[in-house]
């Protein structure tokens, strides 16, 4: 049966490397955590979806009655107070993961099972087939590879499948799905564990999952099962944050696993060319790409330092029928946060040792070019800018020939082909990102302010736009009914470091090429804060992503959302919604240091 093991104060670092605290010279920062939990829940293999989620909901009860105890221990220890964390892959740049008294790690809490016609509620608006009952901590890669043995797939994720369905839910992530919202869009109804004795299925009154057979199997001895139907409070729910309670499971809602055609190309764009994207005129988009068929997914990658005076890229899906000639595989994308693990690992591992061999393959050696902008080139594996090498490194082709997607000799690809599973080329701690969500309308006015706000840092970072539309969720970030996100994606101040505490002296330019990547290391922060400062004073709307970076403060989040206090505050909303769900002894635990700092909790007192 599935439990769950415990390892005392261990080591932990987020995949990011950005939550701790250094020690001595060692730039990479980690956390001693008091208590980690992992679920193992392989033996359940053979069980339905609610069979799964009512197993390994009996451990996760026995996990909080076992936080309870520290809370209150027996006299004469005094009350704590705590956060009983969670956390999936550890992706999060952000305090929503990384507690240091007690955290679950929920890698193992991984599975997916069919939704039988007896256990679907006869009011579901979505037949049987289509919904996937899938525990929190599944990767989207394995939830994609139970739905496509059965010809079905997922409507959208972000831009690799190594993310948790919990985790990428609960934070409102995304992709370039146009026409449709984040990963928490997809979901149908969530299994929540609230307390010791105590779990919630929470779904949408005006499309419930479960019937009355299907509630059966779900129940636990010794917990009591609530059932919450209301649209209203599930929505709030759907952005949980880490502070709703342990996401047991969830229903997916799939579609059927559309054949696509990719598109890669560059091309120059021109303010026009936004007009029309800030109209969502994608037709039109593909049409200045020579397609005449409307795309289902766009990516739009820029330098920002040249916007519309160097060849932007673009990444389009286009929906097809021709069978291809080869049965489709994997695509070998490359996103621009893979290309920038690519630089990270080439700082690290090469560069600083090798310097003069790096210098001759780059046609550096002799360059009559000062020194500093040589070694920035260097660092660039010969490159102008990490757009440059990510535009290189991406295969796209000129704009110069018609695209036909349904042309029998050109590649089908499954979504499970067209995206990855680990973010930076699984080179932890080498990118730096932030994100904004602006209003689509004013994706032209932006686009023009932000690249002027940066002209003048080192060109270490790029802009990549992406869009969502009519997001769920309370809390989604993606907060306007037609959204452009922009991503700022460079090389992270950490993978910087690393590469300058390895500088060899016979490095040619040694002091040059720590000047550049000193320079380098403090781009990042600057541009993000750039980008802010650029979108105020635009007046432009934006929000910003939960789990990434660019100092997002509560101000920030009171003028987005709505202060506590006011009546129609979104978060007070929020927060009401959690205290019914929640048992007391939910509510001082489920919570972390950045809901804190943001405003959107009050820190727990420790006592009952």
């Amino acid at each position: 049966m599935p439990s769950i093991s415990y390892d005392s104060l261990a080591a932990w670092s987020n995949y990011h490397l950005t939550l701790g605290a250094t020690a001595g010279a060692n730039p990479i920062p980690s956390m001693t955590i008091e208590s980690i939990g992992r679920v193992h829940a392989a033996d359940c293999g053979g069980m339905s979806g609610l069979e799964r989620f009512a197993a390994t909901g009996k451990p996760l009860l026995e996990h909080l009655a076992k936080l309870a105890k520290m809370l209150d221990p027996e006299p004469p220890l005094e009350p704590r107070s705590f956060a009983g964390g969670m956390v999936g892959r550890g992706w999060s740049f952000s305090a929503l993961i990384g507690t240091a008294v007690s955290q679950l790690e929920c890698g193992g809490l991984a599975g997916t099972g069919a939704l039988s016609d007896a256990e679907r509620s006869p009011d579901c608006c979505v037949p049987a087939r289509s919904i996937a009952l899938t525990s929190g901590g599944t990767r989207l890669r394995e939830l994609v590879a139970w739905a496509q043995r059965r010809d079905l797939s997922i409507r959208t994720s972000g831009t690799h499948l190594g993310a948790t369905i919990a985790g990428g839910a609960g934070t409102a992530s995304h992709g370039s799905r146009l026409g449709f919202g984040g990963i928490q869009d997809m979901v149908l109804g969530m299994h929540l564990i609230t307390g010791a004795e105590e779990h919630v299925w929470i779904e949408r009154k005006s499309c419930p999952v479960l019937s009355d057979e299907g509630l059966k199997q779900l129940e636990i001895d010794g917990a009591t099962l609530r059932v919450v139907r209301d649209d209203d409070q599930f929505e709030d729910a759907l952005v949980h944050l880490g502070g709703m309670g342990v996401v047991n499971g969830m229903a997916i809602e799939l579609v059927h696993n559309q054949l696509f055609a990719l598109m890669r190309r560059k091309a120059c764009i021109d303010p026009d060319w936004l007009d029309e994207i800030a109209r969502g005129e994608f037709d039109k988009t593909a049409a200045r790409l020579r397609c005449k068929t409307l795309p289902e997914f766009y990516e739009l990658t820029l330098n920002p330092h040249a916007p519309f005076d160097d060849d932007a890229t673009h990444m389009m899906y286009f929906p097809r029928e021709a069978e291809p000639l080869l049965p489709p595989g994997d695509a070998g994308i490359i996103r621009p946060s893979d290309a920038i693990g690519q630089l990270g690992a080439w700082l690290t591992r090469y560069v600083a040792a090798h310097g003069a061999s790096v210098l001759e393959r780059a046609g550096l050696l002799n360059s009559t070019d000062p020194a500093l902008l040589r070694a920035l080139r260097m660092l660039l594996k010969g490159h102008e800018s990490v757009f440059a090498f990510y535009r290189a490194e991406g295969a796209f082709e000129p704009n110069t020939t018609d695209f036909d997607p349904e042309d029998a000799g050109r590649e089908g690809f499954y979504w499970s082909g067209l995206h990855p599973d680990e973010i930076s080329g699984d080179v932890p701690g080498a990118l730096y990102n932030a994100s904004y969500a602006i209003p689509l309308d004013r994706v032209a006015a932006a686009i023009p302010a932000i690249s002027k706000a940066v002209g003048k840092l080192e060109p270490s970072f790029v802009f990549t736009l992406r869009f969502v539309a009519k997001p769920a969720g309370t809390l989604a970030f993606t907060r306007f009914d037609h959204n452009a996100v922009i991503e700022i994606d460079g090389l992270s101040p950490l993978i910087c470091k690393l590469a300058a505490a390895q500088i060899r002296p016979e490095t040619p330019d040694p002091e040059e090429i720590r000047r550049a990547l000193a320079a380098l290391c403090v781009t990042l922060e600057k541009g993000a804060a750039a980008v802010r400062g650029a979108l105020d004073a635009a007046n432009i709307p934006y929000s910003m992503h939960w789990a990434k970076l660019g100092d997002l403060d509560k101000a920030k989040v009171y003028a987005d959302f709505g202060h506590p206090l006011e009546q129609d505050s979104l978060i007070r909303r929020w927060r009401e919604t959690r205290e019914q769900l929640l048992s007391p002894l939910g509510k001082r635990l489920f919570w972390n240091e950045r809901l804190i700092e943001l405003g959107l909790l009050d820190r727990p007192a420790p006592s009952s």
